[in-house]
């Protein structure tokens, strides 16, 4: 007898087989036992996760010598005919190389014939999303008022093209994704069957690569056996895999923590080197981010990660090493670097970028001001309000981002602070998409020159960059998210000009000249 693949062997033959979907199974099963059956069916979801399996359990809990029941006997010859895929009373056709009208047309003259040796016909209509306009509108008379003896399972994994006229005449059930504890507990029980040694971090890694479908996850485990020839390990699956195993995930974010840019550039050189997909890459730490995001809000929530202990461990470890901030922050710079994988031609060139992005993001202040010992008394606010505006001597980067972060640690930020780290508001406008980063542009021409408690006055050279802040309150409300992010201030927006002298010298309320911007920001983008 020639091999079946497990999810064959293994497919459900009644809804108590089914895994995941009780909420369907149950008001099957009480449809049936009652007599409450409705004429057509619409089974929605994603794909291995009983859609099928479930339609042909109703189609033998219909037939069977000793039903209609929910609890059909599997040994009667309706049973068998249709587990095997024999019965002629039970039609399965595939919608996307049948969806004419002349498929639809030949069915409704089969639909009007009595069953051939059933009780009832059941037409499993598989992908019926693909079913032309003019099909689906022939098909409504029958759907709605087919003969007693027939009933329609509908199958799609794209409810939204169904038409909601066909919607309408079908009871819907949604089938969801199945939970990753329940596919664990149906590969170790058909492991046992098969006498299949499999390790269980292997059992996690195939759950994961389902993705909640238990036929992908049989297909992979069947894939693991034949590949293994024995004990399966968690390294024969991340070889049939051919992806990215969970300790190079950490290793990647361990780098990305430890602010190491040179061993993460040489993770992206390794991953490219071994052939990987880094689109993969960056859904994986995308995944472990997550992770280490639910384990910062809730750490109840971290038995829900499903996770084997070791990588628990690890996740917990990098969770503390972390700010919620930071993490979040991390999570935007690997989304936008997912979409512009899918377009770019140098996926290295953007995968590098990510790693210098998260890489050169600041620390949290507070773990800054505590490894530095503490600064002199702050001047009063009064006092620094009355400060010049002209830049001082540029000073050792280092001490500069120290000096920044002490502020940061010691009370809310200053003006001084908010045009030393003016570039990284700018920065976070142009991460936030098409139109926050037409805002970080017009910023460019702005210079913060006063802080009045929350109020804060922003000079623009360039009269058209002013307007387009200052006569559009979403932009000015985003500048203050920006800065609240970066600087933790909560300020509003004042938008002037740089007022123009009769002799050419132009200087704003505050006495700010073009020289001064100059001097602050030493590039020719004010030049006229």
């Amino acid at each position: 007898m020639p091999y079946l693949a497990l999810y064959r062997k293994y497919r459900p033959r009644t809804f108590a087989d089914v895994v995941g979907q009780r909420h369907v199974t149950q008001t099957l099963a009480n449809a049936v036992k009652s007599g409450r059956l409705a004429h057509a069916y619409l089974f929605c979801g994603p794909r291995g996760t009983g859609k099928t399996s479930t339609a042909r359990a109703l189609a033998v809990a219909l037939n069977c010598e000793q039903g209609p029941t929910p609890e059909p006997c599997g040994e009667c010859e309706a049973c068998r005919r249709i587990a095997a895929g024999s019965a002629l009373d039970v039609i399965e056709i595939d919608a996307a190389s049948n969806r004419g009208i002349d498929e639809i047309r030949d069915l409704r003259e089969r639909v009007a014939l009595a069953p051939a040796d059933a009780r009832y016909k059941v037409y499993i209509i598989d992908e019926v999303h693909m079913l032309t306009g003019e099909a689906f509108n022939a098909f409504l008379k029958t759907l709605e008022e087919p003969p007693p003896h027939v009933v329609f399972v509908l199958a799609t994994t794209e409810p939204h093209r169904v038409l909601p006229t066909i919607l309408s005449r079908c009871q819907r059930f949604d089938f969801h994704r199945v939970g990753r504890r329940e596919i664990e507990s149906t590969v170790r029980s058909i492991a046992e069957k098969e006498e299949t040694q499999i390790d269980d971090r292997a059992v996690t890694m195939l759950v994961h690569a389902a993705d909640g479908s238990v036929r992908d996850a049989l297909t992979l485990f069947d894939q693991a056996i034949a590949y293994a020839e024995g004990p399966i390990s968690p390294e024969v699956v991340a070889e049939i895999l051919g992806g990215i195993d969970f300790d190079l995930v950490a290793e990647f974010s361990g780098e990305f923590i430890r602010r190491d840019l040179a061993a993460s550039l040489a993770l992206v050189d390794r991953v490219v080197a071994e052939g990987k997909d880094l689109r993969q890459l960056v859904g994986e730490l995308i995944g472990h981010y997550r992770n280490l995001l639910v384990f910062r809000v809730d750490r109840r929530g971290a038995e829900a990660l499903a996770l084997p202990e070791e990588s628990l461990a690890v996740v917990k470890e990098q969770a503390q090493l972390l700010s919620t901030d930071q993490v979040v922050r991390a999570l935007d710079l690997l989304a936008d670097t997912d979409r512009e994988l899918r377009f770019t031609s140098q996926p290295r060139v953007r995968m590098e970028l990510c790693a210098v992005r998260i890489c050169q993001e600041r620390p949290a202040a507070a773990a800054e001001a505590a490894a530095r010992p503490p600064r002199p008394a702050r001047r009063t606010k009064a006092a620094k309000q009355e400060a010049p505006v002209s830049a001082a001597p540029a000073e050792d980067a280092s001490e500069e981002e120290a000096s920044a972060a002490d502020r940061s640690a010691e009370g809310p930020p200053d003006l001084a602070e908010i045009r030393h780290r003016w570039e990284e508001v700018i920065a976070r406008l142009a991460r936030g998409g098409p139109r926050l980063t037409s805002v970080s542009a017009f910023l460019r021409d702005a210079v913060p020159t006063a802080l009045e408690d929350d109020l804060l006055t922003l000079v623009f050279h360039h009269e058209f960059h002013h307007d387009q802040i200052q006569r559009d309150q979403e932009r000015r409300e985003a500048v203050a998210q920006a800065i609240s992010e970066v600087l933790g201030l909560k300020v509003n927006i004042r938008c002037k000009m740089a007022a123009r002298a009769e002799s050419g010298e132009a200087t704003s309320g505050n006495g700010l000249t073009p020289q001064d911007v100059q001097t602050m920001f030493p590039v020719s983008r004010f030049d006229d």
